[in-house]
């Protein structure tokens, strides 16, 4: 079979909503660019509350491995100022931080993207009992809120490849990031992220500042690709050799990593909905450049993968989940969320026609007034994965309002919808921005603000 790159696309049946363009502007506002622990002196907004994990001895999941949000107990992880770190200072050189083996918190790379004023402990996480340790890179630019958690001490693993070592959080950690602003709490719209569970809510601190909280679960994965023919690929040319049958993995994710932008776009007719309504993650790290189709009414999401891991012998299996907020549902399908199980359906179609099987879930949790959607198993041959809810004209009535919270989890599984349409063109663009590299996927790719085509 010719191989594909596979491609998430949520159908999503909107009202026409007539709203000015967005103009182009710093929606994550903050002293510098960079985001800083609140407890470590710098500042006390626009920071990092707190990052917590979850004590895996009292989680509990169902039969489908789907985690019960009830049973979570946060442990907080302690902060540790970076003595290397100075505020607002935004280049360092390789003598400023000394050897970086020796000094791995302290170090700072000699780059802007690698800046962190701290390094944090998550006590006791590791299987033998000793702590984890990890640094946060945190930043925005113009619509691009970024959080990645670069880990220093965790689990060993090179995954059968022998020339490299990778330090990853534990399989299945549950994490939650509490950032302090209201820039953000007001204008988090779409998140993507590698995270199973992923769920994003608000509040408010002692001192009344917004806090947007943002958790998910991480199971480390394979990712980027390399093929026989190149195996020495240069970055720009990684995105383009995942279409080869026989590509395999070139790296890893270590932690979580978290991409917010706000209703903005190709979200704009989203905008003045409930902040956070749609919450997209898949496992290869990036899901690249979300695109929204006014037209259509659907949401594309790039998720192209290696078809083998490292080994290049096990077959890449890929997963997406989908958390939507209630209010999103209620507004744009004119439909209780609770019943939007009965209509959700999930298709794998091929260019040439041919038919795959997914296994997908779909549960309501009025607790937490999300609906989620779950797909499993499916392989990086599979060029396009569709989740469409079709939702008829309905509107909720005052009694289903008010007995919908004392409703219990609903869950329904599925098997298989089949699509011999050809999926629209998908291309993809290499962006570069200092050390990090980003390939982007969709109809129109463009490079995230600070980022140069390559």
């Amino acid at each position: 079979m010719v191989r594909k790159v596979l491609t998430l696309v949520i159908s999503l049946t909107l009202p026409v909503i007539f709203a000015p363009a967005a103009a182009s502007q710093e929606y994550f506002q903050s002293e510098t660019r960079f985001w800083v622990d609140c407890s470590l002196g710098s500042r006390t907004t626009d920071c990092v509350q707190s990052v917590e994990f979850s004590d895996p001895t009292k989680e509990k999941r169902d039969a489908n491995g789907q985690l019960d949000y009830s049973s979570i107990v946060w442990i907080k992880t302690t902060p540790k100022l970076n003595s290397k770190f100075v505020y607002k200072k935004t280049a360092y050189s390789a003598s400023d931080f000394g050897n970086y083996d020796s000094k791995t918190c302290e170090s700072i790379g000699n780059s802007a993207d690698f800046l962190h004023d701290a390094c944090y402990t998550a006590s006791g996480l590791l299987s033998d009992g000793k702590d984890l340790l990890f640094r946060l890179q945190i930043g925005s630019s113009g619509p691009f809120f970024n959080i990645y958690q670069w880990v220093d001490q965790g689990v060993q693993r090179n995954w059968d490849r022998g020339d490299w070592v990778a330090q990853t959080v534990p399989d299945g950690s549950t994490w939650r990031i509490t950032l302090k602003s209201k820039s953000l709490a007001e204008n988090a719209g779409a998140i993507t992220s590698n995270m199973k569970n992923p769920y994003i809510s608000f509040g408010r601190s002692t001192d009344g500042d917004l806090l947007t909280l943002i958790q998910g679960t991480v199971y480390p994965n394979q990712w980027q690709c390399l093929s026989p023919d190149k195996p020495n690929a240069t970055p720009s040319e990684r995105g383009e050799l995942c279409k080869h049958p026989e590509s395999y993995a070139e790296t890893a994710s270590t932690g979580f990593s978290i991409d917010v932008m706000p209703y903005v776009f190709q979200f704009e007719k989203l905008r003045g909905y409930t902040p956070g309504g749609i919450f997209v993650s898949g496992p290869t790290g990036s899901l690249g450049q979300v695109q929204y189709d006014k037209e259509q009414g659907v949401i594309t999401v790039p998720m192209s993968g290696p078809h083998f891991l490292f080994d290049r012998k096990t077959l890449n299996k890929g997963w997406m989940e989908v958390s939507i907020k209630g209010d999103i549902i209620r507004q744009a399908f004119n439909l209780e969320p609770k019943n939007a199980g009965q209509l959700a359906k999930v298709e794998i179609s091929y260019v040439e026609g041919k038919a795959d099987i997914a296994t997908y879930a779909t549960r309501y949790i009025p607790e937490l007034d999300t609906f989620e959607i779950r797909a499993y198993n499916f392989g990086f041959s599979a060029p396009t994965l569709r989740v469409k809810v079709n939702m008829p004209p309905a509107k909720p009535t005052q009694s289903t309002q008010s007995t919908q919270s004392t409703q219990s989890t609903q869950s329904t599984q599925s098997t298989q919808s089949t699509s011999k349409k050809a999926p629209s063109k998908i291309t993809s663009i290499t962006c570069v921005k200092g050390k990090t590299i980003k390939t982007i996927k969709g109809n129109s790719p463009k490079c995230p603000s600070g980022y140069v085509k390559r």
